[in-house]
């Protein structure tokens, strides 16, 4: 948990000196709203807030509650560093007016608080007055850039390094074959020279330009993250915390959604019209292009021509039997097998895209130029780490998700069972989600549990968040 190592000295001083200090808080994917009073945690006014301020006795006129609103808070990695970048912008005019900070971030909430510490790295000016900056059931996304450079071009700049690689290829392809021979015509070695020299250059302005403007944050950069907040941060999260452990297992799931045998059944379908197609071929041939053996089976017993329906039926049968039955059979089989030989590689191929989009939407990763390379309950590149929340605090907190998810499924079973006499068709997708109040779940419960809310204020006091006469005991 948190690790100040002298809370007299975080957040004191600057009560005495009556500079209001910031409480910001964060919310996390989906908890936002439009505006900053309501019943949300986050928000002025909420159960949550209340209590908080109860627990520490906090004076309005030397705390200010300030709720970070980003949008409605978007499931995506773009949005999130937006956000990360405004914050940066609203804790750094915070340093400039020399007011103390604390940051409470939920869920995504911390990974926008998160991406404000990188921001302010990036900027170098790193943040003088922030005291503690609390994540709570935050999965922290280790993005890294994509490791080739074409995967992080779009448009001109892709087509300008398929030119330079082709003519890479190509001119080095030249001056390698003028090696093995006597006489090479000159013009076509320094058309050779030219195009290799164009390769170099069209990759090396590219890699350099893409260095300059990068949009990733590096390693280093993670690093001095630590150096500088890793003292400052206090990581509260349930070992059970379902969004920590669904987007971090969703990155190692990969059971078969499409099966090897997809193709069969369009293969059944395509041989039901095979044969009606096959039919109709052999159908036109005896009606126009019966032949000799026709003929001879439309011709009477006495040597005359005449009408010989068993003449007729043989011949169809014979076509039916001989070549129309084993023609159908052979294509069908040749199909079947080709449904075998590329049903397995092409689902195989067809299951990796479909869960790497399942992946990236879970995850909100709609950057272009990097990757996630890992999920954890702690920032990366952090050597100091916080542990999970212990029995005191996660049982109640597994004890009111699971009370609530009783309550739930209660509701959910009775839509589930409406009679189909009602009244009305039900709208059960909308039944269901009415049913839902997210507080099934340990993520969403956190801020609802006593035990919980005592824990956080703990923390922000150790961090020195308390009031003028508190402070002055303190002192004494």
């Amino acid at each position: 948990m948190f690790n100040k190592n002298n809370p007299k000295e975080s957040g004191g001083e600057l009560l005495h000196n009556h500079i209001p200090i910031k409480l910001v808080t964060v919310h996390g994917t989906g908890a936002g709203d439009i505006t900053s009073s309501g019943d949300k945690w986050w928000q002025l006014g909420s159960v949550f807030m209340d209590e908080l301020q109860k627990r520490l006795d906090l004076d309005p006129n030397q705390v200010e509650i300030v709720p970070f609103q980003w949008e409605n808070g978007p499931n995506s990695e773009d949005k999130r560093r937006d956000a990360g970048s405004a914050l940066a912008k609203q804790l750094a005019s915070y340093d400039e007016a020399e007011q103390d900070y604390y940051l409470i971030g939920h869920s995504h909430g911390g990974s926008v608080i998160y991406n404000a510490l990188l921001k302010s790295v990036d900027n170098k000016t790193p943040f003088k007055r922030l005291k503690v900056w609390c994540t709570v059931g935050t999965p922290f996304l280790d993005y890294r850039p994509n490791t080739f450079l074409f995967q992080r071009l779009r448009s001109i700049g892709l087509t300008i390094y398929t030119t330079g690689i082709v003519s890479l290829v190509l001119g080095f392809w030249i001056m390698l074959m003028a090696l093995f021979k006597t006489e090479v015509n000159q013009n076509i070695v320094t058309l050779g020279h030219a195009m290799t020299l164009y390769g170099v250059i069209t990759y090396a302005c590219l890699w350099l330009y893409e260095r300059r403007r990068k949009s990733w944050f590096t390693k280093k950069q993670k690093k001095r993250v630590e150096a500088l907040y890793s003292n400052l941060w206090c990581g509260l999260w349930h070992k059970e915390d379902e969004a920590i452990s669904a987007l971090s297992n969703v990155q190692n799931i990969s059971a078969p959604i499409i099966p090897s045998t997809f193709l069969l059944p369009v293969v059944a379908s395509f041989q039901f019209g095979l044969v009606i197609l096959i039919g109709l071929i052999f159908a036109f041939d005896l009606a126009f292009n019966s032949g000799d053996m026709l003929n001879y089976f439309l011709t009477s017993e006495d040597g005359s021509e005449g009408f010989s329906i068993g003449g007729i039926t043989f011949s169809i049968a014979f076509e039916i039997l001989l070549i129309w039955i084993p023609l159908t059979w052979v294509l069908t089989k040749l199909l079947s097998l080709f449904a075998h030989l590329f049903g397995r590689p092409l689902a195989f191929l067809l299951n990796k895209v479909v869960w790497a989009s399942i992946q990236k939407r879970a995850w909100g990763d709609d950057l272009l130029k990097e990757d996630v390379h890992a999920i954890s309950s702690h920032p990366p590149e952090f050597e100091h780490k916080c542990d999970f929340l212990g029995d005191s605090i996660a049982d109640p907190l597994r004890q009111h998700s699971e009370k609530n998810a009783i309550k739930t499924l209660h509701k959910v079973r009775l839509v589930l069972g409406m009679s189909e006499n009602a009244d009305a068709t039900p709208d059960i997708r909308t039944e269901l989600s009415d049913s839902i109040n997210w507080q099934e779940l340990i993520h969403t419960s956190y801020f609802d549990v006593p035990a919980f809310i005592d824990l956080l204020a703990e923390s922000l006091q150790q961090a020195g968040l308390v009031n003028d006469n508190q402070a002055t005991l303190a002192d004494k």
